[in-house]
């Protein structure tokens, strides 16, 4: 799979389709929009984009809103390259689907390591999927526990992955067959992240075995804005 590059900056540009070649993917560099929408347009063995934030020759935002619009591009694995981390940015990027973020200053010794990380992450990223899925250290101790409406037991476990839209859970007590069907109401789903505690209501999407999967029906502001923030921590580890 090829990658294109949209980066305003030649040696950058440079550096990363290095980078890209050295993890066994070729690298398509543009140095502004028209150009990245052109070699789009052309080259239909392009897979994913790596494309930069801050310059109005590439205007990425705008770049990225295009290509979501069109059929023939939402299928793209995007990877951002920004000195911005703003709340509102980091949130119109995830619900743009981007599969990660690669912090400026750039450095090109962490480069290959960096595109490595966020890579592997796209693996497993639907691109029909709004938000960004991570995976919590290990070490945080991630866990998750809710009751079903009219009973009395605690249902845990370990969470697997987390997004703004949804949690994906290894349980260490799963209950009988049948009981946790697709769209099954939970009331409240509680679980710690960086001490803010949520407790946001949703619905079960898949149980299978062990795993569960649950979507949010929603946030309130401050858990949208903390979990946003825990995701873009991980996504840029």
């Amino acid at each position: 799979m090829d990658y294109l590059v949209a980066e305003a900056t030649q040696s950058i540009r440079e550096s990363l389709c290095y980078a890209l070649l050295s993890l066994g993917i070729k690298g398509m560099p543009v140095s502004n929009k028209q150009e990245a929408l052109e070699t789009l347009q052309s080259r239909k063995e392009v897979g994913g984009a790596i494309i930069d934030l801050d310059s109005k020759e590439v205007d990425g935002v705008n770049l990225i809103a295009e290509l979501r619009a069109k059929e023939s591009t939402q299928h793209l694995s995007i990877i951002v390259h920004s000195v911005q981390s703003s709340k509102e940015l980091v949130n119109k990027m995830m619900e743009s689907g981007v599969i990660g973020y690669l912090l400026k200053p750039y450095n090109e010794k962490d480069a290959s390591q960096k595109l490595k990380k966020v890579l592997a992450r796209g693996e497993n990223h639907n691109t029909q999927r709004k938000h960004i899925r991570v995976r919590p250290d290990p070490d945080e101790l991630l866990r998750l526990h809710f009751k079903l409406p009219g009973k009395t037991s605690l249902i845990s476990g370990k969470v697997v992955d987390i997004s703004v839209g949804g949690v994906a859970v290894e349980l260490f007590n799963p209950p009988s067959p049948g009981v946790l069907m697709p769209g099954t109401q939970i009331p409240n789903i509680q679980f710690t992240v960086n001490r803010k505690a949520f407790s946001p209501p949703g619905k079960v999407i898949l149980f299978k075995e062990q795993l569960l999967a649950l979507r949010f029906d929603y946030l309130n502001p401050e858990e949208r804005s903390a979990l946003s923030k825990y995701v873009f921590k991980r996504l840029t580890a």
